[in-house]
C-alpha cells in the first residue's frame, strides 16, 4: 500500500466546492483511477478550517501514475482554489506503507518510566 497525507486549510467560503469535489471524485473519477483505495479528510477541531487529507493507492507506481495525469492536474487545481495555501505534504508522501505497524508510536519504543509514588 502507498498512501500520502496533507495537511490543508480550507477557505471558509469553499467548503461547500470542497465537497463537492469529494461528491464529483466519487461518482465519476476513482471508477477510472487503478489501485486508488480511498481518501479521507480528518478535520481538525483547534483551528477552524485545518484538516488533515489522506489518500491510499495500492503501491507507489499507480499512485504516481495518476498524481502525473492531466486529469489528475486538473482535479488538483480546482481542489487548490479551495485552501488557503498549497498543502503541506507530510509523512507519507514518500514513504511506502508497507504495513499497518511499519511505525508504531513512539511510546512503544521509549523504556517504561518509573512509578512515582507506589
Amino acid at each position: 500500500m502507498y498512501g500520502t497525507i496533507a495537511r490543508i486549510k480550507v477557505k471558509r467560503d469553499k467548503l461547500r466546492e470542497l465537497y463537492a469535489l469529494g461528491q464529483e471524485w466519487d461518482d465519476s473519477h476513482r471508477k477510472d483511477v487503478p489501485g486508488f483505495i480511498g481518501t479521507e479528510i480528518l478535520w481538525e477541531e483547534k483551528e477552524p478550517g485545518r484538516a488533515s487529507m489522506i489518500v491510499r493507492f495500492t503501491n507507489r507506481e499507480l499512485y504516481f501514475q495518476n498524481a502525473n495525469s492531466p486529469q489528475q492536474h486538473e482535479f488538483y487545481l480546482r481542489l487548490r482554489a479551495c485552501l488557503e495555501a498549497e498543502p503541506d505534504w507530510i509523512d507519507g508522501y514518500y514513504d511506502k506503507w508497507d504495513s499497518l505497524y511499519h511505525r508504531p508510536p513512539a511510546f512503544l519504543t521509549e523504556p517504561p518510566r518509573e512509578k512515582v509514588g507506589s
